[in-house]
């Protein structure tokens, strides 16, 4: 299984998406923006229009170790901004794979919001992305 975790900016993904890999077993956390700041040289900055080539790249590097981890057995959650047109390199990796895709999107309104830390919040987020993985509620097909 590959949970793909899309963050908004201010929606916690940073806090949640840890949280959901260590209550998986055996799991894997991949950030997509590792990959991306893998370029050494030519690097330039995402949101920028000749950025294109090495934001795809780099999006299909991310979900092709994210595959090759669940292929060995391993719950992976990927943390990433991917826009919904940009999931095809997931999709292509889960048909060769014939591993479950799952798609979350994080929002600043998906946040669970307590009386508590931010990190009691990012908890029962967290809690909420599992209660949805186990009813497959956020799983994508090819």
């Amino acid at each position: 299984m590959v949970v793909l975790s899309d963050p908004a900016a201010g929606a916690g993904s940073g806090a949640v998406a840890p949280l959901v890999a260590d209550a998986l077993f055996p799991s894997v956390h991949l950030r997509a923006e590792d990959f991306r700041r893998s370029v050494r040289q030519g690097y330039v900055e995402a949101d920028r229009p000749e950025a294109r080539r090495q934001n795809v790249t780099a999006l299909a590097a991310t979900a092709q170790a994210a595959f090759a981890f669940a292929s060995g057995g391993y719950q992976v959650v990927v943390e990433g901004s991917v826009a919904p047109t940009a999931l095809d390199a997931f999709r292509r990796e889960s048909r060769a794979t014939g591993a479950a895709l799952h798609y979350v999107v994080l929002n600043g309104g998906a946040v669970a919001e307590t009386d508590g830390s931010a990190a009691e919040d990012a908890e029962v987020t967290a809690d909420t992305v599992l209660a949805g993985l186990r009813r497959g509620a956020y799983l994508l097909g090819w």
